[in-house]
């Protein structure tokens, strides 16, 4: 921490700062229980060949249904600026008309579950919500091979084992004599007709939220499935997708928040490039940097690509271009996976042992129009790290104070609050020109981040906190 002020002592300044800290833990309501959360587990399925095909065809027609709703809306509201139309298109207006016209000129749509049409209308509503708000783009038409295969599941079309998930529609399949003869004993190969369940696909894992001993199989009639329940959690649906050539299937659960008491209420997090993470307390994790590591192979497979035949008029490549594309989209799946657990795990740990995490509000965006940082930027994956500070302390009856954006952390002092004009990232170390301090530049951003998110704290809450005697004044 920043130096003492004359007036105090060490032994002062430690029990004052532990009495505030208790005074915050009771004031959150950190050792209370918390209200139910929903959760998401990702699962890898291993399909059969006859089931995939299912899974792809289901992914052709949301993308079908997508695409009709986008030109549908499209035109209607074209339309209704002209003045032929009194009301707006919806999407639940779009949805009724879809399916009074689907049995007459999309008779083929009824072998999928129905779950894939009213999820695509969903979406596509959800996409406007967004493009009306100002968080995306104007809609756009979703490209075979190019769009996120996958498809929703409702929780009462919907059936959950140890190692299998049951997918609605799959049913019975008709194998043809060449396929028995492979799949089925020699015995009963004399007949003309053979039929083989697909209702069960494979999980390469048991879902984590769920004691396999409470957990509910489907029953036989729909209303004993509806709700698939254990002894505490509530699954209410999956999506069902395809990444890097593997299909996935995340469930997501209702479960109930577990209380922590932790022993360091409030901390302040600088995230950055160089370490992902510093914490104000003095702990330090490393960024592993995927991408970097994985340049050389990710530029080799990109070469590869780019060398296969691909006829730009028919939009149709070779089969060798398929499997290098299938290459560089599971190199890409696994940089992102390496990202992505060493950011959980990092959060996880904090949040395990801090109830309250002072962070600061970055404009990402804005910082990658800094060509010479863009790829580091990226690398880092700064904003899926802040979402996960995010939830996690959530999960644990905590909170995450943001900071504003222009709120000096880094070229503060932590011991007296004077702010320097400049503080360019080639110095990294932080020298006082009014108190003499010199302390790490990511530490001393930490130490004001805690400070600031202390403040922030107390006046949300209306506490009266003693001043401790560190952090700037």
């Amino acid at each position: 921490m920043g130096p003492l002020r004359p007036t105090q002592n060490p032994s002062s300044v430690t029990n004052e700062r532990s009495s505030t800290d208790k005074e915050f833990s009771l004031v959150l309501g950190v050792e209370k229980q918390m209200a139910a959360m929903i959760k998401a587990h990702k699962i890898r399925l291993n399909p059969t060949p006859e089931q995939e095909e299912y899974l792809r065809r289901a992914c052709g027609t949301r993308r079908f249904v997508y695409n009709w709703g986008l030109a549908e809306w499209n035109k209607q509201y074209q339309e209704y600026q002209e003045g032929k139309r009194e009301k707006k298109p919806t999407a639940h207006t779009l949805k009724k008309q879809f399916q009074a016209m689907r049995a007459r000129e999309f008779p083929w749509t009824f072998a999928v579950t129905k779950c894939v049409i009213e999820g695509a209308f969903e979406d596509l509503g959800d996409a406007f919500s967004r493009f009306f708000k100002g968080q995306n783009t104007y809609p756009t038409f979703k490209k075979k091979n190019r769009s996120r295969e996958s498809f929703y599941v409702a929780n009462d079309k919907l059936s959950v084992g140890d190692h299998w998930i049951v997918v609605p529609v799959l049913g019975q399949f008709l194998l043809d004599k060449q396929q028995a003869d492979g799949m089925l004993p020699q015995k009963i190969r004399n007949k003309t007709k053979y039929k083989r369940s697909l209702g069960k696909i494979n999980m390469a894992e048991s879902l984590r939220f769920v004691r396999a001993d409470y957990a509910k199989t489907s029953g036989k009639w729909r209303n004993e499935r509806k709700h698939v329940l254990c002894s505490s959690v509530k699954i209410l649906g999956a999506t069902i997708g395809l990444s890097g050539g593997h299909w996935y299937v995340s469930i997501h659960v209702e479960i109930p928040s577990v209380s922590v008491v932790n022993p360091h209420p409030l901390v302040g997090v600088d995230v950055g490039i160089k370490e992902a993470a510093i914490v104000s307390d003095g702990r330090r994790f490393k960024n592993h940097k995927p991408l970097s590591r994985q340049i050389k192979k990710l530029k080799r497979l990109s070469r590869s690509l780019s060398r296969k035949h691909y006829d730009p008029q028919t939009k149709q490549g070779s089969k060798n271009r398929e499997k290098a594309r299938v290459k560089l989209a599971r190199l890409h799946g696994k940089i992102a996976d390496m990202r992505r657990d060493s950011h959980h795990k990092l959060t996880t740990e904090i949040a395990q042992t801090c109830s309250v995490v002072g962070l600061e509000d970055l404009h990402i965006k804005g910082m990658f129009k800094n060509r010479k940082l863009a790829r580091a930027m990226a690398d880092a994956g700064l904003g899926q790290l802040l979402q996960f500070f995010a939830t996690k302390m959530q999960a644990v009856g905590g909170q995450a104070m943001v900071v504003d954006r222009f709120f000096p952390s880094t070229k503060r002092c932590s011991g007296c609050g004077h702010v320097k004009k400049r503080m360019p990232l080639k110095y990294r170390t932080y020298c006082c020109l009014k108190c003499g301090m010199v302390r790490d530049r990511d530490l001393n951003a930490a130490l004001n981040l805690e400070c600031e998110a202390r403040r922030l704290l107390d006046e949300r809450l209306h506490v009266p906190v003693a001043d401790s005697g560190s952090g700037p004044t």
